[in-house]
């Protein structure tokens, strides 16, 4: 018996191949998708969970409120005596682990036949204490968890390091191996520990393990806070963590209250418990962080492609069912229930839903390689098989129910009296048609929002890479000097040698040393200006480039003049905010004013100069006051004008290159075009606009195969109709606007709902940027014309091929 199902069950698929062709198409699609999104989320919601004892694990997190500021600040990094303070004078912490990341460049093997160096940029030596074993539960593959650490000069390595550097040895035959960071730090290797192999906030493939550096323990500046130091707490049994944040604050404010007092601002401690952290971007140091957001937006996109694939199943089922009225109504005739109907059509959409999950593992081979940059780093190590297992078989079934339940009802209420009197094609209701076209303009409407918003995102996109951004970003190459390398006494001020040599280069109109005018980063401070006995103080930006740096990048100049160059800050070039943040009158009356940074001793900065307004951190964030000065101690950054002939590109970056190789021997050169430095600060908005056409283009694909479906259903209908018609004179142009008119309908109806939906998404989407479009009319309207023209394009193949059939043979059929 159940041979025979299957049977008529494929026989029944194959009869229907393009209705079943269209539906495991879409069907695969929308699993696709909904597979990929899974994965993320249940990788990113993975994140320390596999910890033992995380809900007991805290990070110390600094926060910061300047006066007059609406909200606070938060950031990872602490000020290192806090780990002192943790240790000796606040009570109730059972563990204080800090971890100090210490960057190292290169790193020299001993106690190999031949010493062998590893030059790696991204080596990091975490300082840390034996603590943090007991905080994390590694694998030891050798060596023991009560000395690793025991000693400053002990370095504990992950295997996936200890392959790096000894390739052909076992763990054990590490252990006493000495490693040479940077030729100046000295480590002997007394552990070897299993890469921890669950998602997790701490460990990297490049970390190394080391004791916490004497100075770091000396350290005894409160004011100053890292990225580069972090603090972990566990707190004992029935001890808060509010109690020994309490303390430490109190200990804080004592060292820094004359600060807070002069400078109107306050800084205190507070805590991130392990379970919150990888949703918390602000707080990202050291590690990469999710947003919630951006997850739950892909859940809803992915629960919209999933329903737009079941509504297209239910519109093509319900629309087959005139066609199978006699094999329901004989079938009933036999004796079958309404419940084995009902079964027997749930039992295909099984079917046809496995066969579509099937086919979406070879749609997902493919996503992933056209997403790569979208999909987090480590997905496809973190193996979840037994929620991917329950995921995919939970996900089968309700689409499998979503799908075939509503066509399964439909079937069991076929009217067998007027099936078997011939009338088939309202054997299920008058209005069932009105549903499916209901359901096709829902379809419309998804698709519809995504168009437009699409479009919106496309046009923010377009706006902050072409919008005049106070600067000139065209032509010019950066290198940067790496941190490792202007440190060491070899190369010192090797970078004013180079600068000199490639001025003199016939191909190169221009070089300048300083910082990008507009990047991620920036340095500032708070600066005084006295005015009779008031005083109006000011956080200022602050970039620093020699004296060709304004000319360079063509910033223009208002009032004054250039700064003179100096190896310190002395005079300074100021924007117009600053200007109105000082109350100047205007930038002729700025210049000559003086400002004033205040501390253990003071420093004053006339102002020589008025800058246009130029962006520091993109479209996102408000222009805010800055100056420009030149700094000798801040010049790692050359920045190149290229000729502006392209075609001499090519010569003026080898001739960068021969000289940087000349200077910098050993030293890789690598250049960066600034404008595509900067169209990767809009990364964000690059994937989510790939993203959303993505989701457009499934959306309408889903969408067109319902339509078509329907479109085939309808002229099969209308097959006399046609033909009488073309008897008495239409014109095949006529027929084809007769058949496509009430589709295009739906099209204009699903764009009139969707306009404001739309609106109101891209309007809060576009909130978050403090430069942006305008959303216009024009938007709404190309979309509309662009799902009518796809919707035309869908139905007039089937429009067309029944206005050309030969009516004499439609007319012939009974």
């Amino acid at each position: 018996m159940l041979r025979n199902y299957f049977l008529t069950l494929a026989r029944q698929l194959w009869r229907n191949r393009l209705y079943t062709g269209l539906n495991i198409f879409g069907l695969s699609i929308c699993i696709c998708v909904a597979w990929i999104v899974f994965r993320m989320v249940d990788y990113e919601y993975s994140f320390d969970k596999k910890i033992p004892g995380a809900e007991n694990i805290y990070q110390v997190v600094s926060k910061r409120k300047i006066a007059g500021d609406a909200g606070d600040n938060g950031f990872a990094g602490i000020s290192k005596p806090v780990l002192n303070a943790l240790k000796n004078q606040v009570t109730g912490a059972e563990l204080v682990v800090p971890m100090f990341y210490k960057y190292q460049h290169q790193a020299t093997v001993q106690g190999l036949k031949q010493p062998v160096s590893y030059a790696d940029k991204d080596i990091q030596l975490v300082s840390t204490s034996p603590d943090y074993f007991r905080l994390l539960h590694y694998q030891w593959l050798a060596g023991n968890p009560a000395t690793a650490l025991d000693a400053p000069d002990k370095v504990v390595l992950t295997d996936t390091r200890a392959r790096a550097y000894f390739p052909s040895l076992k763990p054990q035959d590490v252990i006493g191996r000495t490693i040479t960071y940077d030729d100046t730090v000295l480590r002997r290797v007394s552990a070897v520990v299993a890469q921890l192999n669950y998602p997790n906030s701490f460990s990297a493939d490049n970390n190394e393990f080391t004791g916490v550096y004497k100075d770091d323990l000396a350290d005894d500046f409160w004011g100053g806070m890292s990225s580069n130091d972090l603090i972990y707490i566990t707190p004992v049994k029935g001890a808060s963590v509010a109690g020994i944040m309490k303390q430490l604050n109190a200990i804080n404010f004592e060292h820094n209250k004359e600060d807070f007092q002069k400078y109107k601002y306050e800084s205190w401690y507070d805590v991130l418990p392990l379970s919150q952290k990888h949703f918390e971007p602000q707080y990202q140091a050291q590690t990469r962080t999710a947003d919630k957001k951006v997850l739950a937006g892909l859940m809803i996109i992915g629960a919209f492609l999933l329903l737009i694939a079941c509504i297209n199943y239910i519109n093509l089922s319900t629309a087959q069912l005139p066609q199978r009225a006699k094999e329901i109504g004989i079938r009933k005739t036999l004796g079958s229930s309404s419940r084995a109907l009902i079964q027997r059509f749930i039992g295909e959409t099984f079917i046809t839903t496995s066969i579509a999950a099937l086919l979406s593992f070879l749609f997902t081979s493919v996503a992933v390689k056209v997403f790569a940059d979208f999909l987090p780093e480590g997905l496809f190590n973190y193996m979840n098989y037994e929620s991917m297992m329950v995921f995919m078989l939970a996900l089968i079934i309700v689409v499998s129910l979503l799908s075939g339940l509503y066509p399964a009802w439909l079937s069991s209420r076929v009217n067998t009296v007027n099936v078997l009197k011939g009338v088939t094609e309202k054997v299920v209701g008058r209005n069932r048609f009105s549903l499916r076209k209901g359901l096709i303009v829902f379809q419309f409407l998804i698709a519809q929002v995504f168009i437009i918003g699409s479009i919106i995102i496309g046009q923010q996109l377009r706006y902050a890479l072409h919008k005049d951004l106070g600067f000139d970003k065209n032509r010019i190459i950066t290198v940067d000097v790496p941190y490792y390398v202007w440190q060491n006494p070899q190369y010192k001020d090797r970078q004013f040698v180079l600068k000199n040599e490639l001025k003199s280069s016939a191909v190169i109109e221009g070089v300048s040393l300083g910082n990008r005018p507009m990047s991620n980063t920036m340095m500032s401070n708070i600066l005084s200006y006295y005015k009779d006995t008031a005083e109006i103080q000011q956080q200022v930006n602050m970039k620093f480039g020699d004296a060709d740096y304004l000319k360079l990048y063509g910033f223009h100049l208002l009032a004054g003049r250039n700064y003179m160059a100096a190896d310190t800050m002395h005079e300074i070039v100021i924007n117009e905010k600053a200007v109105k943040a000082y109350g100047f009158k205007s930038p002729q009356d700025a210049i000559g004013k003086v400002l004033t940074r205040t501390g253990e001793k003071s420093y004053t900065y006339p102002i020589v100069g008025v800058i246009a307004d130029f962006h520091q951190f993109g479209v996102r964030s408000e222009i805010e006051p800055a100056l420009i000065a030149s700094n000798k101690n801040q010049n790692f950054t050359i920045n190149i004008k290229l000729p502006a002939d392209a075609s001499k590109w090519k010569r003026a970056i080898q001739t960068t290159e021969q000289a940087w190789k000349k200077l910098y021997t050993g030293i890789p050169f690598k250049y960066t075009f600034y404008d595509d430095g900067i169209k990767k600060m809009y990364d964000t908005e690059e994937k989510m606009q790939k993203l959303v056409g993505a989701a457009t283009a499934i959306a309408i694909v889903i969408s067109c195969l319902g339509l078509f479906g329907l479109a085939t259903l309808t002229a099969f209908k209308r097959t006399k109709e046609v033909g009488i018609r073309k008897v008495l004179g239409a014109s095949v142009a006529g027929i084809v606007r007769l058949l496509s008119t009430e589709f295009l309908s739906l099209v204009i109806v699903s764009a009139i709902i969707a306009t404001p939906i739309a609106w109101w998404l891209m309007h809060k989407w576009l909130q978050d940027f403090a430069y942006r479009v305008t959303i216009q009319w024009w938007m709404f309207v190309v979309a509309a014309i662009a799902a009518c023209i796809i919707a035309l394009l869908t139905v007039s193949y089937q429009a067309v091929k029944a206005a050309m059939a030969n009516p004499v043979k439609s007319l012939r059929t009974e």
